[in-house]
């Protein structure tokens, strides 16, 4: 080959890389995103193949998404999460809103919500089901039936309400409802919370209807445990 062709060779070599690195970005969890949403009761309604995740970008990741999205007019611009790539699209304009929504697979969505619901963003919402009647109230730990009615011991009393869980060791912790029927509602707190109670910090319950009026089972799952797995307590409590 020629010195000539090596040259012109080498120039689109260099042009066809600048193209390649102006039409991909990667977003991190940790500093991109100001707020993250996902309504979870959409998502179970459609039943659909798909997840879709809405966030609102900061200034900064947003000023670095125009930039990227005017460099790469009418090309696929691939966007990554925490290295991983999670979208590809063709630029048709200028994209200069902080406001996205990312399509996922079920099963990439199931590798990216850990990153997401640990990120230190101000706001990570899970919109989720409405908080049955039968749950709320203020509950006490009553293992048996025709145990006496009595005052309860100080910090003994859980009081949960349609977004918001309170004792003395769980001081007014915001919760989502994630999945809920006529019998069973699964609670998940939020990811800042500093709840504990019967000695387990807790990040999620699950609230089980007993045949008997005014009284339910509540499961508590540690914070890092397996939350599809046992919990790490479970006791009946009746309404006081």
């Amino acid at each position: 080959m020629s010195a000539r062709w090596k040259l012109l060779a080498l120039s689109l070599g260099a042009c066809l890389a600048m193209t390649a690195q102006a039409a991909e970005i990667n977003f991190s969890s940790d500093s991109d995103f100001a707020e993250i949403n996902l309504n979870i009761r959409d998502q179970a309604q459609a039943n659909s193949e798909f997840v879709v995740i809405s966030v609102i970008l900061t200034p900064a990741a947003q000023r670095r998404l125009e930039e990227v999205s005017r460099n790469a007019l009418q090309q696929d611009l691939t966007i990554s999460l925490d290295g991983q790539a999670i979208s590809t699209a063709t630029v048709h304009s200028v994209m200069k809103s902080p406001h996205l929504k990312f399509s996922l697979s079920r099963e990439m969505a199931r590798d990216v919500f850990p990153s997401l619901l640990a990120t230190p963003v101000s706001s990570v919402s899970l919109s989720g089901f409405s908080m049955p009647e039968w749950t709320q109230g203020t509950w006490v730990e009553s293992p048996t039936p025709d145990a006496p009615i009595a005052e309860p011991a100080t910090g003994a009393a859980l009081s949960i309400a349609s977004k918001i869980l309170n004792s003395p060791s769980c001081k007014r912790v915001n919760h989502t409802v994630v999945a809920a029927s006529d019998s069973v509602v699964e609670l998940s707190l939020d990811r800042r919370n500093k709840c504990v109670l019967d000695d387990v910090a807790v990040s999620k319950l699950i609230l089980t209807r007993t045949t008997e009026s005014g009284r339910i089972v509540i499961s508590l799952y540690p914070k890092g445990g397996d939350a599809s797995g046992a919990p790490a307590k479970e006791n009946t409590y009746r309404r006081q």
